[in-house]
C-alpha cells in the first residue's frame, strides 16, 4: 500500500508575516506551531525570513531538532534577512520562483496572520487546489478570531454563489494547531469537475455526527426516505461546524452535544441521495459526546445503530464513512 504523504509525514508549508503584529498570541503560537511541526517529524518550508513570524516560527521548529527550508527571492534577501541558519536556504530570482518552488515542496498549506502577501500566498495555493492542480489540504491557523472576517466573507461569497461549497470547505480552519493538523492528515479534495463520466452539476456540502456506541454507528432515516444516513445537516451563514452541527443534532434527535469534545474523523464524497443525477454530496464528519436521550423529532422516522453489514441500508455517502470506520478498526 502506497503511503500518503502525511503518513510519511513530510512537509508542511507555512505562510505568515514578515512583522510579528500587535498581540503577543501570535508570536505564542507561531513558536507553538514551530515546536509541534518539529515533535511531529514534519519538515517546515517557509520564506526563509528571520524577521517576524517567519523568523519565530523557523527559530522554534529548528530549536526542536526540526528541519526547515527557506525559499526565498534575491531582492529580499537583505529586506526580510535572510536566515542563515536554516537546514536549506534556496534563493531564487523572482516571486513567482518562490512560490512555485515552495508549492512543489510541500504535502500542505497552512496560514498563520500576515497581511497581503500571506493572503495571496495561500489562496493561489488553494485556487490551484480547486483546479485539480494538486491535492493538498489548505488551512488557516485561526489565532484570536484573526481570521473571522476572511472567512464570513467566504460564507458571503459561498451564497452569494462565487465560491462552490465543495470548494470553501477545502479551505480548513482550526484555532488550535494541533486540530488543523488532524485535520490535514483525514483531509480528501473533492470530486474533479467530471466524476465517473458524468459532470458534477451541483453539490451539497453538510456536517455529520459520528456516534459509535459498542461498535455500531447512529444513523437515523427521515419520513418518506428508504435509506438511513448519518444524522446531522447544512451550516446557517456564519456558523462554524461546532454551531451548525450541534444546532442540527438539537433539533433532529433532541440532545446536546459538548462542543470541546467535537473531534474530525473524515470528510467523503459521493452521489448525494434523493437529489438529481449529477449531484455530490461532501460530508465533513464529527465525533462528540452528547447528553439527553436521543428522540426523533417529526421528521425523522427511526433511529438505528448499524453495523459494518448493514451498510448497504445506508445512502452512498455514509456507506463510506461506515467503510472508513470499519478500517479503523472502530466497527463490527
Amino acid at each position: 500500500m502506497t503511503l500518503k504523504p502525511w503518513e510519511q509525514r513530510m512537509r508542511v508549508c507555512v505562510y505568515c508575516g514578515s512583522a510579528v503584529g500587535n498581540d503577543a498570541a501570535f508570536v505564542h503560537e507561531a513558536r507553538a506551531l514551530g515546536k509541534l511541526l518539529a515533535a511531529e517529524g514534519m519538515e517546515v518550508v517557509y520564506g526563509g525570513g528571520r524577521v517576524g513570524l517567519m523568523g519565530v516560527l523557523a527559530d522554534a521548529a529548528l530549536a526542536g531538532g526540526g528541519r526547515v527550508i527557506g525559499v526565498i527571492p534575491r531582492a529580499l534577501v537583505q529586506r526580510e534577512i535572510a536566515h542563515r541558519g536554516l537546514t536549506d536556504l534556496r534563493v531564487v530570482e523572482t516571486m513567482h520562483e518562490r512560490k512555485a518552488l515552495m508549492a512543489e515542496l510541500a504535502d500542505a498549506f497552512l496560514a498563520l496572520p500576515g497581511g497581503a502577501g500571506t493572503l495571496e500566498e495561500l489562496f493561489e495555493a488553494w485556487t490551484w487546489g480547486q483546479l485539480g492542480l494538486h491535492a493538498k489540504p489548505c488551512g488557516l491557523l485561526n489565532i484570536r478570531g484573526y481570521y473571522d472576517a476572511l472567512l464570513a466573507f467566504l460564507d458571503r461569497a459561498t451564497a452569494e454563489g462565487f465560491v462552490a461549497p465543495r470548494h470553501r470547505a477545502m479551505l480548513v480552519m482550526e484555532s488550535d494547531a494541533r486540530q488543523l493538523l488532524d485535520r490535514f492528515r483525514q483531509y480528501a479534495p473533492p470530486l474533479a469537475k467530471w466524476a465517473g463520466g458524468r459532470p458534477v452539476e451541483s453539490e451539497v456540502d453538510v456536517l455529520v455526527w459520528v456516534c459509535l456506541q459498542e461498535r455500531r454507528v447512529l444513523a437515523v432515516r427521515a419520513r418518506g426516505n428508504d435509506a438511513f444516513y448519518l444524522p446531522g445537516g447544512k451550516r446557517r451563514s456564519g456558523e462554524s461546524d461546532a454551531e451548525a452541527l450541534a444546532r442540527e443534532i438539537r433539533e433532529e434527535l433532541r440532545v446536546e452535544l459538548f462542543r470541546d469534545t467535537m473531534e474530525f474523523v473524515t470528510v467523503v464524497e459521493g452521489p448525494a441521495h434523493g437529489y438529481p443525477n449529477g449531484t455530490i454530496v461532501r460530508m465533513s464528519c464529527y465525533s462528540a459526546r452528547y447528553a439527553g436521550k436521543l428522540e426523533c423529532d417529526s421528521e425523522i422516522a427511526e433511529i438505528a445503530w448499524l453495523t459494518f453489514d448493514d451498510r448497504h441500508r445506508c445512502a452512498p455517502a455514509a456507506q463510506r464513512v461506515i467503510e472508513i470506520l470499519s478500517a479503523r478498526g472502530l466497527m463490527r
